[in-house]
């Protein structure tokens, strides 16, 4: 099922865009369509500057409103966000698995931040809402929301200083002998990937890579998969997926660690047509990968607060899938 919207976007050119083209400006920013296909939106007059048709060469000036008037075809998705607690300066909420948490790419409203706006909006709150931190499409669990510059801002210490603390349940291929490990690896882009968003494991000193560690605890080992607790000492991007993938035991349903180029570029070929169903390789809907805990200090007051969640039922059906 794909909803279908007529709507209009709209960006507000900051100074770092001052002086660039309308095509340059487009292509740059938003990167799923090339500059050929946003030169021909443009010609449709589907772009607009400050109201008005403008050409691919228009020269964008600070405050200039770049408009886009589109019909959504937007992929279905699990829209089951659960509010776990809610005060003046932040709420807390599970994000179900299968939902973007921002908009990227075909999601621009099926996205936890439109849907949890348009959740308060129908409470009478219709004030400062900003996602403290991003969980992947496919990762289900915890996510803070700030309602204000300030909590926002006191969060985002937090996060950058590693004063979070956060695990996840992850269900993992292959069977883990050891009760506990670590990863200590460097992470970075793949350079013999033809994946552009790929990482991997490097040694410390290439250029690029940034320090991570995560920490694993064996919680069942199952017929052909484990079950185990990850803690992220660092916040690198898709940083559990890729040391699991290093230590030779991806998250069941990944498409993109431990798995092939050509895997995961059949993936998105597929996604684009519209085809939503999981390939013959794939051992699940989406990747077993579960953000269990949260704690960090409340930013109004400097309390320490701690959340919970427990694993949703498609990763429950899947560990008593694969139980037997």
């Amino acid at each position: 099922m794909i909803m279908q919207e007529k709507t209009t976007l709209s960006s507000v050119i900051n100074r770092n865009n001052d002086g660039i083209s309308l095509i340059d400006f487009l292509s740059s920013r938003f990167k799923y369509h090339t500059v050929d296909t946003w030169k021909e939106i443009i010609r449709r007059i589907d772009i607009k500057v400050n109201g008005h048709a403008s050409s691919p060469d228009y020269i964008l000036q600070y405050k200039d409103i770049v408009t886009y008037s589109v019909i959504l075809n937007e992929p279905r998705v699990d829209t089951n966000i659960k509010i776990i607690h809610n005060e003046d300066s932040f709420l807390v909420a599970f994000k179900p698995g299968n939902l973007p948490s921002h908009a990227d790419g075909n999601f621009i409203k099926n996205t936890f931040i439109y849907i949890i706006k348009k959740m308060m909006s129908a409470e009478g709150y219709n004030d400062y809402l900003k996602l403290a931190h991003r969980l992947d499409r496919e990762t289900s669990g915890l996510i803070v929301v700030a309602k204000s510059k300030d909590a926002n801002r006191a969060l985002a210490r937090q996060f950058e200083s590693g004063a979070i603390e956060k695990e996840y349940i992850a269900v993992v291929r292959g069977i883990i002998p050891d009760d506990s490990f670590a990863v200590d690896g460097h992470i970075a882009p793949d350079p013999e990937s033809s994946v552009s968003i790929r990482k991997r494991v490097v040694p410390a000193g290439t250029p690029g890579a940034q320090p991570a560690l995560t920490s694993f605890e064996v919680i069942e080992r199952l017929k052909n998969y484990t079950v185990v607790r990850c803690l992220p000492e660092t916040g690198r991007t898709n940083q559990i997926r890729v040391h699991l993938a290093h230590s030779g035991h991806p998250l069941a349903g990944d498409k993109l660690y431990g798995r092939s180029d050509d895997e995961f570029l059949e993936f998105v070929r597929a996604a684009r047509a519209g085809k939503h169903d999981p390939l013959p390789w794939m051992d699940a809907p989406r990747h077993m990968l579960h953000a269990s805990k949260i704690a960090f200090k409340n930013p109004a007051t400097n309390e320490k607060l701690s959340f919970q969640s427990p694993i949703p039922d498609d990763m429950y059906a899947f560990i008593k899938k694969v139980s037997s």
